[in-house]
């Protein structure tokens, strides 16, 4: 245990929490006009300044104008977001709405958003990529990062009950039409 007097402690506990919560983000990030780069990311993706702390050691304080998309990552790997299959080659099977972002650059990239509305941060969007693994688990994109947005269709969850059928017991012969001459 650190001994020392009370008013050392009053600012530097702050800075111990949040370089804990840094270790907890491993992320790409992904700028309009550079390389990406991977490192912890942490502060809020409610609009103020991200902090990321690259692998080299660097510290670097960002505003969400200047982050094109923001990769969440389990373990390392190649920085293929844009470069390896950005877009959905058939309709995907994760519930939730099916959306292609246009950003300022011209690159597309598809994504599942949650189908709960309240769930979607108020500066951006929070998407599962195509072919998500433990190099691309989830991804961030700033609303000021796009030029458009799409919505390509809505993939369902099955309802608790199960879908319900009517039944052919209800049907009396004089309301299904004949199909076939010999019916008549």
């Amino acid at each position: 245990m650190i001994q020392c007097r009370r008013r050392c402690l009053k600012y530097p506990v702050k800075t111990l929490i949040s370089l804990a919560f840094i270790t907890a983000k491993r992320v790409f990030l992904y700028r309009f006009d550079r390389l990406p780069v991977e490192g912890f990311a942490s502060g809020s993706l409610s609009g103020g300044p991200l902090e990321l702390i690259t692998q080299g050691g660097s510290l670097q304080a960002l505003a969400p104008s200047d982050i094109k998309a923001l990769c969440f990552i389990s373990e390392g790997g190649k920085a293929d977001l844009f470069t390896s299959d950005p877009l959905f080659q058939r309709r995907p099977k994760l519930p939730g709405l099916w959306a292609r972002f246009t950003f300022r650059d011209g690159e597309k990239l598809d994504g599942i958003l949650p189908h709960n509305l309240i769930d979607w941060p108020e500066q951006g969007y929070l998407l599962v990529p195509p072919k998500a693994s433990s190099s691309r688990q989830r991804v961030f994109i700033p609303r000021s990062a796009l030029a458009d947005t799409e919505c390509l269709g809505v993939v369902g969850r099955p309802s608790p009950g199960g879908t319900k059928r009517p039944s052919r017991a209800g049907i009396t012969p004089g309301e299904q039409l004949p199909m076939f001459d010999s019916q008549q």
